[in-house]
């Protein structure tokens, strides 16, 4: 079963991979390579991990759908819902091997998506082998390592992935979209929130929205988000829904935080200091173990590059045209960002939730950049960068 499933993930890997190679240039044709390698080496060092660490979660996944009696005592949400997802492979004897590569390979997905878009964009200046610098943000080691693991992350990832370039094809709403919307609930609610927030932002911020329709959206907005509000409290146990309930579940968190290995003290660090967090901390000041001195390295890449690239696009900012879907994609990205620094407690975890944030945010800069930016004036904007 597990040899007979690994071959399958393999040749659709090698598949898929051959329908975006034959579509690129020479210089794309090696930086898919490259995608390819490097997100797979990385699938491997978090399955060594699940392994030497029993306790994170991709490993109680399957220790859970092992142990569990039956499929229906696994029905629920977030991490009791991706064991009930799992538990039939489980029963069938996949192992956590296979189980790690196909996620790896769901993840692998979302990426080809993403990459098959920006590969059509091309830019004369702040390129490295004739490719956008920006286009290699996709290449950062972290975020093929989180999404290498087991885990809801992946799925929400490839599901944010999938619908958005199924909006940016404008095609009909169908049962795979229903589907995958009701995973998305299932797996991740709160974020399914700040993503629901943020299509309501984008079709409230569009001109060509008619005035009824965005009533008719503001009322099952305020629907929708009451419902889900009233779901989060039952599923962390408020039974009222008031300040004081608030700051005790705050007062636990901060507890929890505080007890982990890279946790932070949530009472002392700002709600911008959090948002900081998240986007590229640890830096060098606040590493205390290998991995995070090499994450460390990994953010001040990229802080020094969102900050070019922001400067570049602000010093445009009259000039600048989105397509939808990257509006889209920044739009999500953004409430993803609000939402999960309010509650971000530690710097492992940080550094996971980004993988529902930078492929986006990453995404959507790239896309403006390349498309907005006089390619001619660029030596105006980066005087360091004139050719």
């Amino acid at each position: 079963m597990n040899i007979i499933l690994s071959l399958l993930i393999i040749g659709f890997i090698f598949y898929t991979t051959k329908l975006s190679f034959i579509k690129c240039s020479t210089n794309q044709k090696v930086f898919l390579l490259v995608l390819l390698i490097g997100h797979y080496t990385s699938m491997c060092f978090a399955y060594q991990d699940t392994i030497d660490f029993p306790g994170c979660d991709a490993f109680n996944f399957y220790k859970n759908a092992v142990e569990a009696d039956s499929w229906v005592e696994l029905i629920g949400l977030g991490s009791t819902f991706m064991t009930f997802l799992i538990y039939p492979l489980v029963k069938a004897g996949v192992n956590l091997f296979v189980l790690t590569l196909l996620f790896a390979t769901i993840s692998y997905q979302a990426f080809l998506l993403l990459f098959g878009e920006m590969r059509k964009s091309k830019t004369n200046n702040l390129h490295f082998y004739g490719i956008p610098i920006s286009q290699f943000f996709f290449l950062l080691p972290s975020l093929h390592y989180w999404s290498g693991f087991l885990g809801k992350d992946v799925l929400v990832f490839f599901i944010l992935t999938y619908l958005l370039f199924e909006f940016k094809n404008k095609a009909s709403i169908h049962f795979l979209h229903i589907f995958a919307l009701l995973l998305f609930l299932l797996l991740r609610l709160h974020i399914f929130m700040a993503v629901f927030v943020a299509v309501i932002i984008y079709f409230f911020t569009q001109k060509d929205v008619a005035k009824e329709l965005k009533i008719k959206m503001s009322i099952l907005a305020l629907g929708i988000l009451s419902i889900s509000i009233s779901i989060i409290a039952s599923f962390e146990k408020i039974n009222n829904l008031t300040l004081g309930t608030i700051l005790e579940k705050w007062k636990e968190i901060n507890w929890f935080a505080l007890h982990s290995g890279s946790g932070i003290d949530l009472s002392e660090l700002s709600y911008i200091g959090r948002v900081g967090l998240l986007l590229f901390r640890p830096l060098f000041y606040d590493a205390k173990t290998d991995n995070q001195y090499f994450i460390s390295i990994e953010n001040c890449v990229v802080l020094l590059m969102v900050s070019l690239i922001s400067f570049g696009l602000f010093a445009k900012r009259k000039q600048i045209k989105m397509a939808n879907e990257v509006k889209m994609a920044f739009l999500i990205a953004i409430c993803n960002l609000l939402l999960i620094s309010v509650y971000i407690y530690n710097l492992g975890l940080a550094s996971r939730m980004r993988l529902m944030i930078m492929p986006f945010l990453f995404y959507a800069l790239h896309q403006i950049y390349c498309n907005n930016v006089d390619k001619n004036k660029i030596h105006i904007i980066f005087p360091f960068f004139k050719k």
